[in-house]
């Protein structure tokens, strides 16, 4: 994402999907420690959500689970991302990596004054993927990058429509 300053993206984006069409995606901005979370079903065969995501991110890293769902069967997440982004360095992860109670842990962690405010205990199963995103994300930008989101660190919500969000109260920000 080139911005006003023409500086590159510095977003590292982690897509997960389930054989519903249902993805969850996180992406971290490297420059202000923020994580935005999504979770939505594809309801094109074009998979135009995730397109436009990628697009708005424009990510430096895409991390993904192992490409196969069934015995015979691609993920189409991840053919997106060779067809359309194969430029941009890719990150496998094992698929337990994308472990959703460890990153609604980490959320609660990272995010937070008040860990409850969130509203995860609540939501949690829910929004099952983009928390699965969010580990992996999270896991592999501590251990490659060793960048570290800090608790009550500067956080910003951003509500998409249709989109996994919380509001500020909730939040406890």
């Amino acid at each position: 994402m080139e911005d006003d300053g023409g500086e590159s993206s510095s977003f590292v984006v982690g897509i997960i999907e389930n054989r519903a069409k249902e993805v969850g995606l996180a992406a971290f901005d490297l420059r202000s420690a923020s994580l935005h979370l999504s979770q939505y079903i594809e309801t094109s065969s074009s998979y135009q959500n995730t397109k436009t995501l990628l697009h708005f991110y424009d990510p430096i890293v895409i991390i993904l689970p192992p490409n196969k769902l069934a015995s015979n069967c691609s993920s189409a997440v991840t053919e997106l991302v060779d067809r359309f982004y194969g430029s941009v360095r890719k990150v496998v992860l094992a698929r337990g990596c994308f472990d959703d109670t460890k990153g609604a842990i980490l959320i609660k962690n990272l995010a937070a004054k008040e860990p409850s405010a969130l509203g995860l205990d609540t939501y949690y199963k829910q929004y099952y993927l983009c928390l699965a995103a969010a580990a992996a994300t999270l896991k592999w930008i501590l251990a490659k990058i060793q960048v570290l989101a800090l608790n009550r660190s500067p956080r910003k919500l951003q509500a998409l429509e249709r989109h996994m969000n919380w509001n500020e109260a909730k939040a406890g920000i």
